[in-house]
């Protein structure tokens, strides 16, 4: 017998010993070896990507035209307009297509769509295609780019070339094709996979082992078995609590004294969810984990999330839109699409209330204004900039008159804020 025969698969015991002293077969696979399936089953991965693909999808795309005079207004006349607005295809919803897309380039780094064209050629909608399903190389002869789409690389029914899909790529090297998050974090991916499991299975068995077994010599198989049947049948459950155990061949019985935390699995868990949070970036506290965050530093990490994490997502997708799906012309004559991100920005109501009263104070907010940031509907007379009574040139008399009380106009937008909110 060799010095690991002991390994060899004989029977179930043996298959159990095996897998014990082996380990898990998730940290058993190759690096890179990650599935999307199997990285949206580890729940920090899921989270983390449903609040990267719903924030995205939650915020509006709005086609704009640049005047002359260097302002800007809301156009609805081109047809990708009502594309990213209301319709990309006959199947999703504009939430549904920018969550798809979202998700695609987290997981594999690339999302990729058709461009669905009417007989003149012109834009009419964007079908997406899972990013497992497109393999992206350069055409050898043309030596631009080419999209075939197919199950598997070796089974491609259809290619399409780049004039005729909608490509957003993710953090790339060759700033072409973007990078799979999933396949990078890979190593982080299958350790906290493996600790969920872990945790699972410590728990479904009791949270952890009562004890031991010990006999003398080496049990025979219908021992090892008539044992295993006795102690399930007698000595298991809330009825056998307390039953005195009866043994043979001086079998002897050690209680473990074992408590989870001392074997740091919470602390473990908690390292890689801070670890796949780290890879997306986002705030702990949106992936439900409180253990650091205050009611002062949420509002902030809030806005830094929009800041450092959604806004390089929006720029990145809003140039690749206005670089594929506007003409050159179009882009000539001013047009332009854009994330509309206020909302994300907005603070709570009291907050929101002080800035509008600075601005309605010192002359760069009318009440029109305000309300249209509140979506409220505009009111006669409501386009007056004020201008601040005691506002005059260094060294000379300040004009008679009354400055406005900054408090009491705070109070007053607050009042009106809180009141719609409440309807």
């Amino acid at each position: 017998m060799g010095l690991f025969d002991f390994l060899k698969p004989k029977n179930n015991r043996d298959d159990d010993l095996q897998k014990f002293l082996i380990g898990d077969d998730v940290l058993r696979l190759p690096a890179g070896s990650v599935t999307a399936t199997m990285a949206l089953k580890y729940t920090a991965v899921f989270a983390c990507l449903r609040v990267l693909s719903e924030t995205a999808a939650s915020v509006p795309i709005v086609l704009y035209r640049k005047k002359e005079d260097g302002e800007r207004e809301i156009r609805n006349d081109l047809g990708v307009a009502d594309i990213l607005r209301s319709q990309p295809n006959e199947e999703m919803s504009p939430f549904n297509f920018k969550e798809q897309l979202m998700m695609s380039l987290n997981l594999g780094g690339n999302s990729v769509s058709e461009r669905l064209v009417d007989r003149r050629g012109s834009l009419v909608g964007l079908y997406p295609y899972q990013w497992q399903m497109v393999t992206i190389d350069r055409n050898p002869d043309t030596k631009k780019l080419q999209y075939k789409i197919g199950s598997s690389p070796r089974t491609v029914a259809k290619t399409l070339t780049r004039s005729q899909v909608f490509h957003v790529a993710g953090p790339s090297l060759d700033g072409v094709i973007g990078l799979s998050p999933i396949s990078y974090a890979s190593s982080a991916i299958r350790l906290g996979k493996s600790y969920e499991e872990f945790g699972v299975n410590l728990y479904r068995n009791g949270a952890f082992p009562s004890g031991a077994f010990s006999f003398e010599g080496v049990l025979s198989e219908p021992a090892f078995n008539r044992l295993k049947e006795d102690l399930g049948k007698n000595y298991t459950g809330m009825l056998n609590t307390g039953k005195p155990m009866l043994l043979e061949q001086n079998g002897k019985f050690t209680p473990y004294i074992i408590n989870p935390a001392d074997a740091q699995l919470i602390e473990n868990k908690r390292f890689q969810i801070e670890d796949i949070a780290r890879i997306y970036r986002v705030p702990l506290h949106l992936i439900q984990d409180l253990s650091r965050s205050t009611n002062n530093n949420i509002e902030h990490q809030s806005l830094e999330f929009v800041m450092y994490t959604m806004l390089p997502w929006f720029k990145r997708i809003e140039e690749n839109m206005n670089m594929q799906l506007l003409t050159p012309a179009e882009r000539r004559a001013g047009f332009y699409v854009e994330f509309k991100i206020d909302g994300l920005l907005r603070g709570d109501a009291k907050s929101r209330s002080e800035s509008y009263a600075l601005g309605r104070q010192w002359g760069w907010l009318s009440v029109n204004d305000i309300r249209r940031l509140e979506n409220m509907p505009a009111i006669p007379n409501g386009d007056i900039y004020l201008e601040p009574l005691n506002m005059s040139e260094a060294g000379k008399p300040k004009p008679a008159g009354k400055s406005s009380d900054a408090k009491a106009l705070a109070d007053e937008i607050f009042k009106m804020i809180t009141e719609r909110e409440a309807v």
